[in-house]
């Protein structure tokens, strides 16, 4: 170790125990100021920075409840919008898209164009959003969008995303990536196993705490075309270069060279990136460069990209879907902690 790694490490430490126990000053202070809507909520969240798959996780239980026969709102803060509004933002309602992608944020404009039923809205208050989704929409359930951190707003069921790394691993920012200390999951009530499995993530975490575990797994599915005539369900045959902005790029490489896509080479951005022109230049030359026949991207990097169409070359996504399993027990759990009747399914 250097001697500047040796003043540097317990530096970090000092400042990582003083944010930790400032996130804890403030998860108490704002519960006790706790807003609760008429109709329950269910929190999905994660205890570190970074992806945690929550937004596909967030539309699986929006389709589990609207196929449940209840009208679900997503409520979002809507982070980086180019055009942030003062007032709530209703993406969509039930039957129709209502914001543009500017108003919207990458991420509920992706949701609020996959989940057709479904009304998505966005405010960084998200109590209001829910009171608006409620009074105006009819909505008879909420999902809090990356909500684990946001305690001002009162929730019947709280999931965190967690991975084997977040336990064994873990130290609070800035030596670490928690946004807040391990202690914290014990206002979760039940927990998602991300890129491992129940009994390892249980294993890792002892008895702290002790509560429902369910996996969450991702699912590839076919490429879709976004531009471009080619046989997009041979594309996975042939070299491509994916393109995104997400803020686990490697992840979405693992998974497509685990699917047994050829991937010539990867163009990343930072999470939330807005594309611009010259963005899609520097693309079409490296793909020309690596030989890519394509490009494949993510839906949430889809909706951004589309202004720029058609595109040098073709353009696919893949889509990513999260199933939590065993998917029976998870439904179960679900509808008796949000108490919906199980005639209703």
């Amino acid at each position: 170790m250097s001697d500047a790694q040796a003043w540097t490490f317990p530096m970090l430490r000092a400042a990582a125990r003083l944010y930790g126990r400032g996130a804890d000053l403030r998860r108490a202070l704002r519960r006790t100021r706790a807003h609760r809507l008429a109709r329950p909520v269910v929190s999905v969240g994660n205890i570190a920075v970074g992806g945690r798959n929550k937004t596909p996780v967030v539309a699986a239980i929006a389709r589990m409840l609207h196929g449940w026969g209840e009208r679900p709102s997503i409520l979002s803060r809507g982070y980086r919008r180019e055009q942030p509004a003062r007032d709530v933002v209703i993406v969509r309602d039930a039957e129709h898209m209502r914001a543009s992608l500017a108003e919207s944020g990458d991420e509920p404009f992706m949701l609020a164009r996959e989940l057709p039923g479904c009304c998505v809205l966005v405010d960084p208050h998200r109590a209001r959003a829910g009171a608006l989704a409620e009074s105006t929409l009819q909505c008879t359930v909420h999902i809090l969008d990356d909500g684990f951190q946001h305690v001002q707003l009162a929730r019947d069921v709280n999931l965190v995303l967690l991975t084997l790394d977040d336990v064994l691993h873990g130290e609070v920012l800035p030596a670490g990536r928690l946004r807040e200390p391990l202690h914290a999951l014990e206002d979760a009530d039940a927990l998602l196993a991300v890129d491992t499995t129940v009994s390892r993530l249980r294993m890792a975490l002892g008895r702290i705490p002790d509560l429902p575990i369910f996996e969450a797994r991702r699912h590839l599915g076919p490429p879709r075309a976004l531009s471009g005539t080619m046989d997009f369900s041979r594309l996975h045959e042939q070299p491509v270069l994916l393109v995104t902005a997400v803020a686990e790029p490697t992840r979405v490489a693992d998974d497509l060279r685990q699917a047994g896509w050829t991937l010539a080479d990867v163009v990343s951005f930072r999470d939330h990136h807005r594309y611009r022109a010259d963005d899609l230049r520097t693309i079409a030359s490296r793909a020309r460069g690596v030989g890519a026949v394509a490009v494949i991207t993510t839906a949430k990097d889809a909706v951004k990209l589309e202004r720029y169409l058609p595109f040098d070359l073709p353009v696919a996504v893949i889509p990513l879907e999260v199933v939590i399993e065993p998917a029976d027990e998870f439904g179960s759990w679900l509808r008796g902690r949000l108490s919906l009747d199980p005639e209703g399914a």
